[in-house]
């Protein structure tokens, strides 16, 4: 990650204010963010047999992520990314995939054995489709991050998912319509609940025979870093649906109690630099959110 006063516009070379290496990634951003909010937290996905696979596991063992779920890949090499952050907190990303999602070995459907609700991505489809495939079997909730892919993945993989929940460039990539057809297409293909966040424009969602809700954003300022906030906010709201905070509520409350919680840990790490280490505490997003009702 690299911090610049703003993001360069034409090929330069440009100082950087400050500079980290980090551990990133969709579920891993999202596992370290549960963690951090309390829940018990294990992380099945396939790595290189490289040194950044050893940064991994010591990453996730310093947040608290239990690393038994990661499998080498032999001869297999990891993701990268190179990061730039202006002073607004925006931010322009570089990623280079590693084959190792590729060359995966198969799923192991016991690593779901103990677990309350699921959490994947499209990174790697094949265990992302397994892995949501035996939550279903289980009736376990479980929780789709619909960021950019191949929108064949995208559209088979919100399908199985009891919360298929998109970034705003991920419901472009999986449909062609606006937003709400949109929603209303992954419905159509047996999401349970479709949901696209919206940055500072808040979040939209919609439900089987429904039409679409929306909810809008806590604000907050000064926004440091935006980097890691859609990841906060799945890890949040795989929370929230594993502790079922909303026992007392149904219908469209109850699902805005959960996205709430949701949004307020995401705008919390908005408030602070270096990724999804500044996401907030339990204690944190509950005071944030008593000052809201």
């Amino acid at each position: 990650m690299f911090y610049l006063p703003a993001l360069p516009t034409a090929p330069v070379k440009t100082p950087a204010t400050r500079h980290r290496d980090l551990v990133g990634g969709m579920t891993a951003n999202a596992c370290v963010a549960a963690a951090r909010l309390g829940a018990s937290v294990r992380i099945l996905a396939p790595v290189g047999d490289d040194l950044a696979a050893d940064a991994f596991v010591a990453h996730f063992a310093r947040q608290g992520v239990q690393t038994d779920g990661l499998r080498r890949v032999p001869g297999a090499n990891s993701s990268a990314s190179a990061i730039l952050v202006d002073a607004a907190g925006e931010r322009l990303i570089v990623n280079h995939r590693g084959n190792a999602l590729s060359g995966a070995p198969a799923f192991e459907p016991e690593g779901l054995a103990d677990a309350d609700v699921l959490l994947t991505d499209p990174r790697c489809p094949a265990w992302a489709e397994a892995a949501l495939r035996q939550a279903r079997a289980l009736a376990m909730p479980s929780v789709f991050d619909g960021d950019v892919a191949e929108r064949a993945a995208l559209q088979r993989l919100a399908g199985l998912a009891g919360w298929a929940v998109f970034s705003e460039p991920g419901l472009a990539a999986f449909a062609d319509a606006s937003l709400d057809d949109a929603l209303a297409q992954a419905l159509a293909l047996g999401a349970g609940c479709a949901m696209v966040t919206l940055g500072a424009a808040g979040v939209a969602w919609r439900r089987p025979g429904q039409t679409t809700q929306r909810l809008p954003a806590l604000a907050v300022a000064p926004v440091i870093d935006t980097l890691a906030a859609g990841d906060v906010f799945h890890g949040a709201l795989a929370v929230a649906l594993g502790e079922a905070q909303t026992q007392t509520q149904s219908g469209a409350v109850a699902d805005a109690v959960l996205i709430r919680f949701a949004a307020a840990a995401a705008a919390l790490k908005c408030l602070r630099a270096d990724g999804v280490l500044g996401a907030p505490s339990r204690a944190e997003v509950e005071q944030l959110l008593a000052a809201r009702r």
